[in-house]
Parts: C-alpha cells; structure tokens; sequence
C-alpha cells in the first residue's frame, strides 16, 4: 500500500490503433526484423463462449474484406476457441513458447470480464511468462485505457479489423529486436 493515489480518469491511453499496415508490409516487417514466425494464440477465456470477435482476427477469412492473421505468413496461430480456462491458455502459451496472447471477452455480468482478464496477466506474472510474451484483451467494452490499467500490452473493441491487431503485434515485435 502506498498513500499516493492516482485518478485513472485522468489517464490517457493512446489508442492501440494506428494505421493499419497491409499484409504485405506486416509479413514483410516480420522476416526482415524479428526473422522468424511470430506465435499468436487466441481464446475467449472462463466461461465466454462468444467466439465472433476472437475468430474474426484469426481466422483466414478475417472481416470486412480484412484477412485474419492465419492468412499471413509472418504468423503462426493457434485459436484455442471458446471457455478455455486461464490456466490452460497460460500453460498453453509457455509449451508452445508463443509471441501474443490474444484474450477476448464478450460476457461482463457482474465484472467476470475484468477478474479473468486479471487473472490472466497475474498467472503470467507468477509464471514469469509476462515479460516476453505480449497480451491483448478484447471484446466489445473492451478499450486501450481499460487494457493498460489490466496490465495489458493493447485492447481492441468493436469495429476492430485484423490487420489492426497484426499491425500492432509485429511492430512491437519489431520493436524488441536490436538493430
């Protein structure tokens, strides 16, 4: 505990959305500086079983015209698919020594939203998982300012498009690899 307090309301977080890179630049982004596939893993976590959202940024086909990151081949992805308990999608990403995990909520009822997104980065901190791996959070309440006070890397919420999410996993990819 500490006597200092901080007003989130007057925190500003950038939004985790800039402009959108295209397939082509993102895949070419990924070979030329971090040289290897990125892993991405994707799951709507405890009892969320509304996989519109999280299967519209992964899968091939994408949304609205925008294809979803099985269709680059800067990643390899992994969507685990609905109600995955935190602590298998955590054991998960350690296994398969993933890049990003893409966590997505839909349902809110009584907060459930924020404990499992919480409890997410909290498993990944315990685990020493946190440092190397990025996380996301989604859903349609879902904001950047709302993610950044979970611990989070980005949030994305409704009208998200997958070369959004993709521009921002390989840049901050990117980012971690010495020139």
């Amino acid at each position: 505990r500490t006597p200092v307090s901080i007003d989130v309301s007057t925190i500003q977080a950038p939004s985790a959305t800039r402009d959108a890179l295209s397939m082509e630049q993102i895949d070419e982004l990924i070979t030329k500086r971090v040289g290897r596939k990125l892993k991405v893993v994707g799951a709507c976590i405890g009892t969320d079983a509304h996989t519109v959202g999280i299967d519209a940024i992964l899968n091939m086909k994408g949304y609205k015209g925008d294809y979803g990151l099985e269709r680059y081949r800067g990643f390899e992805v992994f969507n685990l698919g609905s109600q995955i308990a935190v602590e298998d999608l955590v054991r998960f990403a350690g296994n398969h020594a993933v890049d990003a995990i893409l966590a997505s909520q839909v349902v809110t009822q009584k907060g459930s939203d924020i404990a499992n997104f919480t409890a997410l980065a909290e498993l990944l901190e315990a685990e020493n998982l946190r440092e190397r791996i990025l996380l996301i959070a989604g859903g349609p309440r879902v904001t950047n300012l709302l993610a950044a006070e979970l611990g989070y890397d980005a949030g994305f919420g409704r009208g998200t498009l997958p070369s959004d999410v993709a521009s921002f996993i390989a840049r901050r990819m990117a980012e971690r690899v010495p020139a």
